[in-house]
């Protein structure tokens, strides 16, 4: 690809009308020059690249650890393929509506910038703070805990220790960000070469459970026939289920209780195709938008949900079904007792690639969040800067300063950026803060809180825009929508959302309490921006400030 400086040009959205306007309310995409931005960006980006990230972000640690989750919440595996196809359903409905608002509002940011036009600027930093502080961050944690967990379990029969495997996540996660700065070109290549190796580890243990099925057939007593439960119990019965270190019987139980499990279970199936969105979030580089994000959805979400109900299947026949919910590395525990250890070695190094691929791409999108963040000054402008920071000598010597009201991305021409910036063009400081926030992430948390709290903090933003696009359906009839699906998709989406956020909240009153606090937090903090709008105007421009007087030094 070629040179992708400004891949998230979200920065540009700079009013021309001399009259005055409340940014608070004002449409991002009625500013004159936003839309002007917007399509002067180079379109680089294809259907097959929008796939290639939306099927490396879905099928990740999601499928290869989460299955425990959904099946320590149901009564049956028969209930816990239907949460699968539930979930699958629901991300559907989710990503065809975020691909009418990707088609009809081509900018780059995606969630971010449908929340800012449908609901003004306060709603927009609200999602940037949680999803920079929390929602991200933890999911990259989870991703690195699943490796972590996988070496583990073939590492050592009575697995590792708490604290070594916690090292083990720490070391991987910052590897992986180290390997993501270099790059924007290296992050792509990478994005889409681990797309066929998590492809090729779902499809292998889907052989795993043919070959089982095959073997039992020919053999009855074959050692590879997988476990005995899939063949001599019924796939409906109710059993009981452990869940948080407690036995679920599921005949006692009252019908709200049963509402939380399946809450949760929901969670585990919905975290594990979450990813759906993100190919919005450079659908302003993405050439023909109107054809090309359906098309790219569709296609992902049909390879992802069979794939999903395809290796629980597999998954249902080579484990003890008691033992289905005991770990969260599943996908390694159940080849390797069906096929051996290094059957299970094999397994647990693709999975490793397959959550590396995932923190690749979440490496990527959370970069240019924070990138777009900063340039609405909702961060410092400090994390606008891309590659390495380096002395440039300005072309004709002039010794001009940037504008307050440029963005500091687009303060230099291209004649500027010298040879080392185009080497090291990642934003380097953005991939610091997430590296800072998922580290503690890590250290403070367990796989299955840390899937709660991210499926909350993500689900009140998902849910939000697409009631947007609701709001939209009705307050801007004329606005342009090259896809437009059944109103049914978003108004399922939004009346299913709500109902898994509120009682998963009151399932879950930890993780709940704690996003309550994060959204508290960050309401003071938006207050405080709204009260000193200058502030944060004046530590940016400080900043290219001290970077113009640099460079005019080293030019002298």
């Amino acid at each position: 690809m070629g040179d992708q400086r400004d891949i998230d040009g979200t920065g540009a959205e700079e009013e021309v009308n001399p009259k005055p306007a409340n940014r608070e309310t004002e449409p991002l995409l009625r500013r004159t020059s936003a839309i002007s931005q917007a399509s002067t960006l180079p379109k680089q980006l294809t259907a097959r690249h929008a796939f290639s990230i939306l099927v490396t972000l879905q099928i990740g640690s999601g499928i290869f650890a989460s299955p425990a989750q959904v099946d320590s919440n149901v009564p049956s595996p028969g209930a816990a393929l239907l949460v699968w196809v539930l979930g699958g359903l629901l991300s559907w409905a989710g990503a065809a509506s975020f691909a009418e608002l990707g088609a009809a509002i081509p900018l780059n940011g995606g969630m971010q910038e449908y929340l800012r036009y449908v609901y003004g600027d306060t709603m927009a930093f609200m999602m940037a703070w949680i999803y920079i502080m929390a929602a991200k961050p933890s999911a990259m944690a989870i991703q690195s805990i699943v490796i972590a967990e996988s070496i583990g379990s073939i590492t050592s029969s009575a697995g590792l220790a708490a604290w070594l495997l916690k090292l083990i996540a720490v070391t991987t996660f910052i590897s992986m960000v180290l390997l993501n700065s270099i790059n924007t070109k290296i992050t792509l290549r990478l994005s889409e070469s681990f797309t066929g190796i998590k492809i090729f580890t779902v499809a292998l243990i889907v052989l795993g459970g043919l070959v089982a099925v095959i073997a039992h057939l020919v053999n009855p007593n074959s050692p590879l026939s997988g476990a005995d439960d899939w063949h001599t119990k019924d796939w409906f019965a109710t059993r009981n289920s452990f869940s948080e270190g407690h036995t679920i019987d599921w005949t006692s139980i009252s019908a709200w209780e049963r509402y939380g499990h399946y809450s949760a279970a929901i969670y585990g199936g919905l975290w594990a195709y979450d990813g759906w969105d993100n190919a919005n979030v450079v659908a302003s580089e993405i050439r023909d938008p109107g054809k090309a994000l359906p098309k790219a959805i569709k296609a992902a979400m049909i390879v992802v949900l069979g794939s999903y109900e395809l290796i629980n299947i597999a998954y249902y026949i080579l484990l003890p079904w008691d033992t289905m919910g005991s770990s969260d590395a599943v996908a390694v525990i159940a080849v390797k007792s069906a096929f051996g250890r290094w059957a299970g070695i094999l397994v647990s190094i693709l999975v490793a690639l397959s959550c590396a691929g995932s923190i690749t791409s979440n490496v990527f999108t959370i970069g240019r969040l924070t990138v777009a963040a900063a340039q609405h000054r909702y961060l410092p402008g400090v994390f606008t800067q891309r590659g390495l920071p380096s002395r440039r000598k300005r072309s004709g010597g002039s010794d001009a300063t940037p504008s307050e009201s440029a963005p500091l991305l687009r303060t230099q021409s291209a004649t500027e950026v010298d040879t080392s910036a185009n080497r090291f063009d990642a934003p380097i400081y953005a991939n610091a803060l997430a590296l800072v926030i998922t580290v503690v992430y890590i250290l403070t948390g367990s796989f299955r809180a840390l899937l709660t709290f991210v499926g909350m903090a993500s689900w009140v933003f998902y849910v939000s825009t697409v009631l947007g696009l609701l709001i939209l359906r009705r307050t801007e009839p004329e606005l342009h929508r090259p896809y437009r699906p059944s109103i049914i998709l978003p108004a399922t989406f939004v009346v299913a959302g709500t109902f898994i956020i509120v009682r998963s909240t009151m399932f879950a009153p930890v993780q709940g309490g704690v996003l309550a606090g994060l959204l508290i937090v960050g309401g003071l903090i938006n207050e405080f921006r709204i009260r000193h709008p200058y502030s944060s105007d004046a530590a940016s421009c400080s900043t290219s400030s001290e970077q113009a007087n640099s460079e005019r030094s080293s030019s002298t």
